[in-house]
């Protein structure tokens, strides 16, 4: 499988497919049930990772993912109007909620420098087809030759296995509040080049 980077011009594609990869995402519907507030919060955050040139399109559109590489300081694009348009669709207990995540998020992130995968995601038809293993042996590759770790945070149970796989291991695992799904914090250490996954 080979990728197409997903330039700033090319957010639409990247967008659409997110939105539906993440239909079922427990800690984001636990945030907002509105039908809009994956697309607002993907509409709004995928910016900040184009520019990179670390977010990726599956050639034939079945996944994307978006990564942001070391040194590179996570900003996120906090303004008046961008507010607004996640209060929209969160109302004021899903905005509370979607502030919460935000912070703690920030408070456990690693300082070391570090590959950050954002996010990943196959389309619901195209799961278990190695869509999302592609996508992330693009970067780990990178990781292993540059020696470089690599770092996520992860909402689902199920997807423990895929991460540990490439070879992702937990380091915590947290709640937003008490009403929150877990979220487990994972980190990988880079390994010899022999021992990456292929893709």
């Amino acid at each position: 499988m080979t990728m197409q980077i997903a330039i700033q011009h090319e957010k639409q594609p990247a967008l659409d497919i997110l939105v539906r990869a993440f239909h079922d995402d427990p800690v984001m519907n636990w945030m907002s049930a509105h039908p809009g507030f994956q697309r607002t919060f993907f509409d709004i955050t995928l910016p900040v990772f184009l520019p990179d040139g670390l977010t990726y399109i599956e050639e034939q559109g079945r996944g994307a993912a978006a990564w942001l590489g070391p040194n590179k300081k996570l900003r996120w694009p906090v303004t008046p109007g961008n507010l607004l348009r996640m209060f929209k669709v969160c109302g004021l207990r899903g905005f509370f909620r979607f502030a919460m995540s935000g912070l703690t998020t920030a408070k456990f992130h690693p300082t070391e420098p570090h590959y950050y995968l954002f996010l990943i995601g196959a389309l619901p038809e195209n799961k278990g087809q190695g869509v999302g293993s592609a996508l992330m042996a693009h970067v780990l590759r990178k990781c292993d030759e540059e020696n470089m770790p690599a770092y996520l945070e992860n909402s689902k149970r199920e997807n423990l296995a895929f991460y540990q796989g490439h070879g992702f291991e937990v380091v915590d695992e947290i709640r937003f509040a008490s009403s929150a799904p877990p979220v487990w914090l994972m980190w990988r250490v880079p390994r010899p080049a022999t021992h990456q996954l292929d893709s």
